[in-house]
C-alpha cells in the first residue's frame, strides 16, 4: 500500500475503532459476510477467465460432481455462506477457494481423480474447509493491516472505497498463488477430513489423493496443487493418525445372536487357499515357503508369485481382487498384496510387533492384523488403498480380530468387544430422465387459389 493510499484509509481506522464499540456483534457479523462475499464474487470472474472459463461436464458426471459437493456443503457450520462450485476449463491438476463460498475445480484434477468419490470429496472438502475457518479472508485482512475489520465485523464497509476493495481482490489472487500458509493447509485437510465423514464419504479418501497426487508430481501433465501445500508426506501422516478417530470406539458384546455368530466363526474352518473368482488355488506347503504358488485352472500348469519372498501364509479377499501375503522378514514380518497377475501393488511394514494373523474385511478393502507386542497385544485395521494403518483396538489386550458383516470384533480376554468403521453411503445418481419437450407451436401455411394459379400465404403460428 502506498502513502498516499494508507493516508486516504486513516479516517477508515479511526471510524473502525468507534464503530467497534457501538454496532450489535450480529450485526457486525453480517457486514463481515458481505463483505467476504463481495470479495470472493469480484474475484471470482478473473480466475474463471485465467483458467480457461467454466467447463461443462457431460450431464452424468456433472450430476455425480454436484452430489458430493452438495453433501459436503450440507455439513457446513456457516449458515450464512451459500458455497457454489465451478468446475474450470483447464488441464492444470488444480483445485481452490474464495472467500465467500466459491469453491472451483479443474477438469484436469476431475480426470485425475476419475471415478473415485472418496477423492473427489476430499478434495472439496479440504477447499470449503478453507472458506469455513476464513483463511482467505482473514490472510488479506492481516495482509492489509485490517485485521480489527475482522475484530468489529467491517461495520464500515459502506464508507470504504471502491479502491480498498479492488486493492483487497489484488492481494486476495497474490495470497491465494502464494497459499493460506503451512498451518491453515493443515487445518484444511482436518476440517476437511472431518466433513468428509460427516458427509458419508471415506475419511482414508483424502490420503489417497494424496498417493494419487504424488505418483504424478514432475509428471508431464501440469499440476500446481502442491506448489504452496506443505510436504505431501507430512500431510499424509498427520491425517493417516486422525483416522483413528473415525472408528467407534471398542464396545462390549453382550447380544447372544452376536456371540453365537462369532463363536461359529472362530470354530469353522475358513476356506483362504481357494480363488473366490474360481480360477487359483494355493498350493499346501510347509511353512515357511519360497514364494506362492498356485495351480492355475484355467491353463492347468502351476505358476509361482513372489518368488523372492519367504511366506508365512496368504489369503485371498472375499472378491478375489487381492491376495494378502503374510512374509518372512524378520520377527517383525511384512504384508505384501498382490492383485490377480501376481503383481505386488503394496509392501506393508513398519509393525512395532510380530504378526500372529490376519483377515480380510467383506469388502476385501481393508486387513484385520493380530499384532504380538512387547507391551502386549493389539489389532490393527490395514488399509490396502490407500496403505495406512490405525490401531482400533484402542489400548485393549486384544487379539482373536474377526469381522462380520457390520463391524470387526476382537478378544480380551474371554469378552468381545466390537468396533465400527467409518460408515461410507455411495452416491447414488439415477440415470437423468430426458426433459419433457415442451410444446413448441408449429408454422402451418395456408395455400389459396388464384384464377390457375396457387400462393402460399405467410404461415400462421397455431399450435400442434
Amino acid at each position: 500500500m502506498s502513502p498516499k493510499q494508507a493516508y486516504r484509509f486513516v479516517p477508515v481506522f479511526v471510524l473502525l475503532c468507534v464503530l467497534g464499540a457501538v454496532v450489535p456483534a450480529a450485526s457486525a457479523q453480517g457486514i463481515a459476510a458481505r463483505f467476504e462475499r463481495t470479495l470472493g464474487a469480484g474475484t471470482a470472474p478473473k480466475l474463471i477467465k485465467e483458467y480457461g472459463g467454466e467447463y461443462v461436464l457431460p450431464i452424468q458426471e456433472r450430476l455425480w460432481v454436484e452430489e458430493v459437493f452438495a453433501r459436503l456443503a450440507a455439513q457446513s457450520q456457516r449458515p450464512e455462506v451459500e458455497y457454489t462450485l465451478t468446475v474450470l476449463n483447464s488441464r492444470e491438476a488444480n483445485a481452490f477457494s474464495l472467500p465467500g463460498g466459491f469453491v472451483f475445480i479443474t477438469r484436469g484434477l476431475l480426470n485425475l481423480i476419475g471415478s473415485d468419490e472418496a477423492q473427489l470429496a476430499a478434495v472439496l472438502a479440504h477447499e470449503i474447509a478453507h472458506v469455513e475457518k476464513k483463511h482467505g479472508v482473514n490472510a488479506v485482512l492481516r495482509q492489509l493491516g485490517l485485521s480489527v475489520l475482522a475484530e468489529v465485523g467491517a461495520a464500515a464497509l459502506d464508507f470504504l472505497s471502491g479502491d480498498l476493495l479492488r486493492l483487497a481482490g489484488v492481494t486476495l489472487v497474490q495470497m491465494l498463488q502464494a497459499g493460506w500458509g503451512r498451518e491453515a493447509e493443515f487445518e484444511a485437510d482436518a476440517v476437511g477430513q472431518e466433513l468428509a465423514a460427516q458427509a458419508g464419504f471415506d475419511p482414508a479418501g483424502s490420503i489417497s489423493l494424496l498417493e494419487t497426487l504424488a505418483e504424478v508430481d514432475g509428471a508431464e501433465q501440469p499440476m500446481h496443487l502442491f506448489r504452496t501445500h506443505p510436504e505431501p508426506v507430512q500431510r499424509q501422516k498427520r491425517l493417516e493418525e486422525r483416522l483413528a478417530l473415525f472408528w467407534s470406539d471398542p464396545t462390549l458384546v453382550a447380544q447372544e445372536e452376536v456371540l453365537e455368530r462369532l463363536k461359529e466363526g472362530r470354530n469353522s474352518h475358513q476356506d483362504r487357499r481357494t480363488d473366490p473368482k474360481g480360477r487359483y488355488v494355493l498350493e499346501e506347503a510347509e511353512k515357511p515357503w519360497a514364494g506362492v504358488r498356485l495351480f492355475d485352472l484355467q491353463t492347468g500348469e502351476y505358476v509361482t508369485w513372489a518368488q523372492e519372498a519367504l511366506v508365512r501364509e496368504a489369503a485371498w479377499s472375499p472378491q478375489g481382487t487381492y491376495l494378502a501375503v503374510l512374509v518372512d522378514a524378520g520377527s517383525q514380518g511384512e504384508l505384501w498384496v498382490l492383485n490377480r497377475w501376481g503383481h505386488v501393488l503394496r509392501r506393508i511394514a513398519g509393525f512395532r510387533g510380530e504378526i500372529a494373523s490376519f483377515s480380510w474385511s467383506p469388502q476385501g478393502t481393508i486387513l484385520a492384523v493380530d499384532l504380538v507386542e512387547p507391551a502386549g497385544q493389539r489389532v490393527a485395521a490395514v488399509y490396502i488403498n490407500p496403505a495406512a494403518v490405525v490401531d482400533v483396538s484402542r489400548g485393549l489386550d486384544a487379539s482373536g480380530s474377526q469381522w462380520l458383516d457390520d463391524a470387526l470384533y476382537f478378544l480380551q480376554g474371554d469378552s468381545w468387544y466390537k468396533t465400527e468403521p467409518p460408515q461410507v453411503v455411495p452416491v447414488q445418481i439415477a440415470e437423468p430422465v430426458p426433459l419433457v419437450l415442451q410444446r413448441k407451436r408449429v408454422l402451418t401455411p395456408t395455400l389459396i387459389r388464384e384464377g390457375s394459379t396457387f400462393r402460399l400465404t405467410r404461415p400462421e403460428l397455431t399450435p400442434p
